[in-house]
């Protein structure tokens, strides 16, 4: 009974995340074992209570010692937010910096871009509004304005809109985005175009393996932004490495 036991934890130890069916595979075919779905389920149970392993969604689960990815504003991040909610109380705000990503990349790349999104039909007022208040503001820039005239490493505002039903988080009275969001958005928007491709991979990568990522929210987003089968296909490649 130990002896399963240890088994599951060592196969979860070398999984991102896995399910029923991957760990009843794994028992089945390295460990010789014939013991019963029911059992497993039952063990899986135990170990969640136990605090080993945490549930990560319905038949989804990772060993429980991976940390939280926390966004914590900045004061003026909170001025900003402050600032924008006065002039448009109706109106929903997310921001974060592009610090954030430097703990998930391969190849560090600086990034002090400061991210506003709001609704679709607020973007363009905001950003009128930041620009006649003197902020380096730009609205949704693309790939090829970044490459020639935007320094990422200098402070700038980069305003965009925020996805209906996005998965975001309130801290300290403001919204910034899970981890998932931000997954799924390098992964999406042409303003991220140099933190995709293997780059992207990596960043996948490393949030699995360091921090607790919700799988069913992560790909309800990717469903949202048209990118869930992308998704699902880095995610499966990644849990079939060894």
């Amino acid at each position: 009974m130990n002896n399963c036991r240890q088994d599951i934890m060592n196969y979860a130890l070398s999984q991102p995340y896995f399910g029923l069916r991957d760990l009843y595979d794994y028992l089945e075919k390295d460990c010789n074992s014939t013991i019963t779905r029911k059992t497993i389920s039952w063990y899986l149970t135990q170990l969640v209570e136990s605090g080993e392993l945490q549930r990560l969604s319905r038949g989804k689960y990772a060993v429980a010692f991976r940390q939280q990815f926390q966004i914590i504003p900045t004061e003026e991040q909170h001025k900003l937010i402050k600032d924008l909610n006065q002039k448009w109380p109706y109106a929903h705000f997310c921001i974060y910096n592009g610090s954030i990503i430097s703990p998930l990349q391969h190849h560090i790349s600086a990034n002090n871009i400061t991210y506003i999104e709001t609704e679709r039909e607020a973007i363009v007022a905001v950003f009128n509004y930041l620009r006649d208040n003197g902020k380096d503001a730009y609205l949704q820039p693309t790939r090829q304005l970044i490459s020639n005239y935007i320094d990422l490493s200098q402070p700038a505002i980069f305003v965009k809109p925020l996805i209906t039903e996005s998965p975001i988080q309130e801290c300290g009275g403001i919204f910034v985005p899970t981890l998932e969001k931000l997954l799924v958005d390098l992964q999406k928007d042409k303003d991220f175009f140099y933190l995709q491709e293997l780059e992207g991979f990596h960043i996948f990568q490393n949030a699995l393996s360091l921090y607790a990522v919700n799988i069913s929210r992560l790909f309800r987003y990717a469903d949202r932004r048209g990118i869930k089968d992308e998704v699902k296909a880095i995610i499966e490649t990644i849990n079939s490495y060894d």
